[in-house]
């Protein structure tokens, strides 16, 4: 599953804006988080937020979507977590999510850097922060192409592009929905890890965790899980909010065909109208023919990096 990147554009919020100084000791202004207690949830997700605003990643972060996304899910561990301050407010965080069970890298999560305290080195320097705290390989988050100076901003760390990813909007549809759904089935976590063996190709300890990982994510519901049992095909859609916006995204789609793919789709559309959420989103490392023949837009695309001799 994958989710839009935060990263640091190089260039500042419009024409001759003067960097924000910023101290340049080896450790000024740097911590690290044992834990995710509420207020620190809150305060990276509105960083978050701000930070993603008008660009192609735009969506609801939330304070859940935040703690859901960097804790180990079978675990619980929390992520190692950098966060620079400015006195009392938050100026920049990166974190890495611990790698689960049959994953091969651990998720890098930003950097995420305040509009003011850009083009100052701080993105880097919480970026060098996390790298030597892990001994895991790293795979990041989605960095948008839309975003000013992301890709450059990793290639000139030393990283390289693994990936390319499509991200897609949509609208809500009406209609009855006709699939069933994860709530009305028994042992639905047998019939996910069939479907992630069979059509995501993971190996079976990552396969079996499937159900686990995605139960515990602040934006799932078992209704919002459309199963077609006669192939034992899916789509998994996660609702996520905000005070003033709302989506459903389409993270996963493992299908048999492209008729049962399409058939999942236009379901998860007329669930997203029951839903009364704002905007379908899907991202996806596939063509993206099936949902654009549903009416959905390309809006954007992405790329995911590593460091080398990671692959």
């Amino acid at each position: 599953m994958t989710d839009s990147g935060l990263t640091e554009p190089r260039s500042g919020d419009g024409q001759g804006a003067v960097p924000t100084p910023w101290p340049t000791g080896a450790d000024a202004g740097i911590d690290f988080i044992a834990g995710l207690h509420a207020g620190v949830c809150e305060e990276l997700a509105g960083l978050a937020q701000r930070c993603i605003a008008g660009y192609s990643d735009d969506r609801p972060v939330s304070a859940s979507l935040v703690r859901s996304r960097l804790t180990n899910a079978l675990t619980g561990a929390p992520p190692v977590l950098a966060v620079a301050r400015d006195g009392r407010e938050i100026a920049g965080w990166c974190a890495v999510r611990r790698p689960e069970p049959g994953e091969q890298r651990a998720r890098l999560w930003g950097p995420v850097v305040d509009p003011a305290a850009r083009r100052a080195g701080l993105g880097r320097r919480l970026l060098q922060t996390v790298v030597e705290a892990v001994e895991w390989p790293l795979l990041t988050t989605d960095v948008p192409l839309d975003r000013d100076g992301a890709t450059d901003f990793f290639t000139r760390s030393g990283w390289e592009v693994l990936d390319t990813i499509t991200v897609l909007h949509g609208a809500p549809a009406d209609g009855l929905l006709g699939a069933v759904t994860a709530a009305d089935i028994e042992a639905p976590e047998a019939y996910v890890a069939v479907a992630a063996r069979r059509f995501a190709g993971l190996e079976a300890s990552f396969a079996d965790s499937t159900w686990s990982r995605w139960r515990d994510d602040a934006r799932f519901d078992p209704e919002t899980l459309l199963l077609d049992p006669p192939t034992g095909s899916l789509l998994l859609a996660l609702a996520q909010e905000n005070a003033t916006n709302s989506e459903l995204l389409l993270a996963e789609v493992w299908a048999a065909d492209e008729e049962v793919r399409r058939r999942l789709i236009a379901q998860a559309h007329i669930l997203a109208g029951a839903r009364q959420v704002a905007t379908v989103r899907a991202v996806t490392r596939l063509d993206p023919t099936d949902f654009v023949a549903h009416g959905m837009r390309v809006t954007g695309r992405c790329r995911t990096f590593t460091l080398p001799g990671e692959r």
